[in-house]
């Protein structure tokens, strides 16, 4: 609820910049405010976070160590599947953090009132394995203890986008509204890969160690395609520094994950979703 009001009360900020920050006109240099051709501008965007949710790091992507069944957790019937769509959400009003980094914008201006641009993010993570070590407690009073196993984890998400916008004029050279278009890609993917565990299967009279009977390595994706409207108005601070506003009027969105369980087929389930108002962010950009 609380954040639902900060972009409340940000939208309404932004609707009565024109009135905040009209000056004199043409003499006082107010169109060197206005984007030019052949300027670059680079903005630092603040909103919702640009990859999936991170559902307990991504464990879902996996399959059991010794699977019975494959598919998402979740609540339902015992061979019902959880929804894939719990593992999309990209974010929307009703859960954005405007303090969050996107990632850095690159814009170009092959106009006045014509630019392109694109955004890149990445996040990678390298956990290494550790092996257990066993300990002795047959001396109660001097207790070694033993070292617990690590497995080895392997996570990368990362996000492109690419689109054009369209500036209008206004009255007020400080003053940019644009509207646009947006395509995206982007995945994740999670590997995983088992040390020595110190665990045993009886099998009669002998125990074998875990990994002799399960697959020592566990791998799945989630990736999506997307497109839509983008809405905007940057509001220039001072010459090449403005401040903006933008948000997805319209977007569609087709997901897929994959669960690999090892020397099985992949467990495909996918998803179409259509967002409304989705993913405001604040730009702070230079330009020049």
């Amino acid at each position: 609820m609380i954040k639902k009001v900060c972009i409340l009360l940000l939208l309404i900020s932004l609707s009565t910049v024109p009135v905040m920050a009209q000056v004199g006109g043409e003499m006082d240099g107010v169109s060197d405010f206005a984007p030019k051709k052949g300027e670059w501008q680079f903005s630092v965007v603040l909103g919702n976070g640009s990859f999936f949710k991170q559902h307990e790091g991504m464990n879902y992507l996996l399959s059991d160590i010794n699977p019975t069944s494959v598919g998402l957790p979740g609540e339902g019937l015992d061979n019902q599947s959880g929804d894939p769509a719990m593992y999309l959400n990209l974010g929307g009003i009703g859960e954005n953090s405007i303090m969050n980094v996107i990632g850095i914008e690159t814009k170009y201006f092959l106009s006045e009132k014509l630019s392109v641009k694109a955004m890149f993010s990445m996040n990678i993570s390298l956990t290494p394995k550790k092996d257990f070590v066993e300990g002795d407690l047959s001396v109660p009073t001097i207790p070694i203890p033993s070292y617990k196993y690590v497995e080895a984890r392997t996570s990368n998400s990362w996000m492109l986008s690419v689109g054009s916008d369209y500036y209008f004029q206004t009255k007020n050279n400080r003053i940019h509204p644009y509207i646009g278009a947006i395509a995206g890609f982007q995945m994740s993917k999670l590997t995983t890969s088992l040390p020595y565990t110190g665990e045993v299967i009886a099998d009669g009279d002998e125990n074998i160690p875990l990994e002799m009977y399960v697959a020592g390595k566990r791998t799945g994706s989630i990736w999506a395609a997307q497109g839509g409207i983008v809405a905007g108005i940057d509001f220039s601070l001072a010459k090449g520094l403005s401040l903006g506003f933008e948000v997805q009027p319209a977007t569609y969105q087709y997901s897929q994950i994959q669960i690999k369980p090892a020397g099985m087929n992949t467990y495909g389930v996918e998803n179409h979703s259509i967002k409304l108002f989705n993913l405001p962010s604040i730009k702070l950009g230079m330009r020049f």
